[in-house]
């Protein structure tokens, strides 16, 4: 019994992914999610290395963008006033038309020329994951040390930052 039909189904399902949350990040109007659902699009494009047998960069798509770039994002809008007012709405948020035209124009030439290929095997197992591990935690270990210090330390700082003060806002009250 052959699986043949699987790799395609789950390629599927993370194109589905990447799209539909990819459309969300622009077109909703809280930060919050679409911060959250541009990291559901990082995890969907990681499966998608993963499926080319690319598993190293997907490993760094999962560290760096869904990692790192999300937290920084969802820092940003901690420190970011929030306004009652919801006048400030994107100009590009108005115009669905436009961007559905430019995107179907762009898009299904795309898709045509990327369905018109017949992909390689790919080569058994992913052999570039053991020496790069070997050489980050021998070669490397001091300088990936200070990175995760650095990156705890500014974590740390960040969350001190916009932790507020319960008594100063009390006393602030009251006066």
């Amino acid at each position: 019994m052959s699986f043949d039909f699987v790799e395609p189904v789950v390629f599927a399902v993370l194109a589905f992914g990447v799209i539909g949350a990819g459309a969300a990040v622009v077109l909703l109007d809280r930060i919050t999610a679409s911060a959250l659902l541009m990291a559901l699009t990082f995890l969907c494009m990681a499966g998608m290395f993963v499926l080319l047998g690319a598993e190293t960069i997907a490993a760094f798509q999962v560290l760096i963008y869904v990692g790192a770039i999300t937290v920084l994002i969802l820092f940003g809008v901690q420190f970011t006033k929030q306004g009652g007012d919801r006048s400030y709405a994107l100009f590009f948020q108005k115009q669905y038309p436009l961007a559905a035209a430019l995107v179907a124009a762009v898009a299904i030439p795309v898709a045509l020329f990327a369905f018109s290929f017949t992909a390689p095997a790919p080569p058994p197992g992913g052999g570039d994951i053991r020496p790069l591990a070997t050489s980050v935690f021998t070669d490397y270990a001091f300088a990936f040390e200070v990175a995760s210090v650095l990156l705890l330390a500014a974590m740390v700082g960040a969350i001190v930052l916009t932790t507020r003060d319960e008594r100063a806002e009390a006393a602030r009250r009251r006066k």
